[in-house]
């Protein structure tokens, strides 16, 4: 169970179900100097918050073939820090509409994501590598009009961010776990791409994204009554597009450290995890131009909660003992 990541490193058997829950909390502290061409003498500065909840049912097919639905149900608030009022940073959030760029929702993308299990030892030691490929779904709840003004549109009141990016995308994951007997007891790596199959009827293309994640898990820790999770991501973002011209910020490279707590209970497995992504490249996105030509300052803090039980629960004609 990596940090934040409730499914990860868990394959089921045939006719097993599993239901995890994810709560993902990040905030955004921003700053950046006044923008060029918006007529404004004051900087920006604010903050972002975003709060996703991410139920998931995951469905052992057979002991081979895993089904997992995952819907992102949240929201993001925007705080702005003065008085001034500029078109495009005000005190708001994405469950309601905005003018004519957003429509406001609390349902994200849903994730289908079917695994190829080629090795699961269970749930003692030895390997787990799984093979996974899905579509992301999108919700209405999207910008639905270019924020940057990128065809050189008179520039108006409009929001930069919404719940979903309104785009279909593809799927691919990789996992390779390893599960031992001496510390790190669960050891392993996993690679998640996500990329978008056509641009949306808003013509906007979302970019890919690539995360590559390495996870360590100790040994029930004494002093904590836990076993204590830890990782490193790194994220690469490739830039996106509005009526095909690139949007500004839209490309940038994370590292993201982790630490976090594991503790099973007798009805599932909790987790609790700090982490704090630091940025290689790219900047923050509410801004209209390119973040290179800012003086700036972005700081981002996530903390999270899961959740995952596998349930005592058989699917009709399928034998937990027997692949089909």
């Amino acid at each position: 169970m990596p940090v934040g990541n409730s499914d990860r490193g868990v394959g089921l058997w045939a006719g097993q179900t599993m239901f995890s829950l994810d709560n993902q909390n990040q905030y955004i502290d921003w700053w950046h100097e006044v923008e060029p061409g918006l007529g404004e003498d004051f900087d920006h500065k604010g903050t972002l918050s975003t709060l996703v909840i991410t139920p998931t049912l995951t469905i052992g097919l057979s002991n081979f073939f895993n089904l997992s639905i995952a819907p992102n149900i949240g929201t993001r608030i925007m705080t702005w820090d003065s008085d001034s009022t500029t078109i495009h940073h005000r005190n708001e959030n994405s469950l309601t509409n905005f003018a004519n760029s957003a429509n406001g929702g609390i349902l994200g993308d849903t994730k289908l994501l079917l695994r190829y299990l080629v090795f699961n030892d269970g749930i003692g030691e030895g390997k787990r590598m799984f093979l996974g490929g899905g579509l992301i779904i999108p919700s209405k709840n999207t910008l639905i009009a270019d924020p940057f003004f990128l065809n050189g549109e008179e520039k108006k009141d409009h929001r930069h961010f919404a719940i979903s990016e309104g785009a279909y995308k593809g799927l691919f994951e990789f996992q390779y776990y390893k599960k031992r007997v001496t510390n790190p007891v669960f050891i392993g790596a996993s690679i998640t791409i996500e990329a978008p199959l056509k641009e949306n009827k808003y013509k906007y293309l979302s970019p890919k994204k690539y995360d590559f994640i390495f996870t360590a898990l100790s040994n029930e820790v004494g002093f904590v009554k836990s076993a204590i999770s830890t990782n490193l991501i790194y994220s690469y973002f490739s830039n996106a597009y509005w009526d095909g011209k690139k949007a500004p910020n839209s490309s940038g490279k994370l590292v993201t450290f982790g630490i976090g707590l594991i503790k099973n209970l007798a009805n599932g497995t909790v987790g609790f995890a700090i982490q704090k992504p630091i940025f290689l490249a790219g900047g923050f996105s509410g801004a209209d131009i390119k973040s290179s030509d800012l003086e700036q300052d972005v700081s981002v803090w996530q903390l999270q909660l899961s959740y995952r039980r596998i349930l005592k629960f058989t699917i009709p004609g399928l034998d937990p003992l027997k692949s089909i």
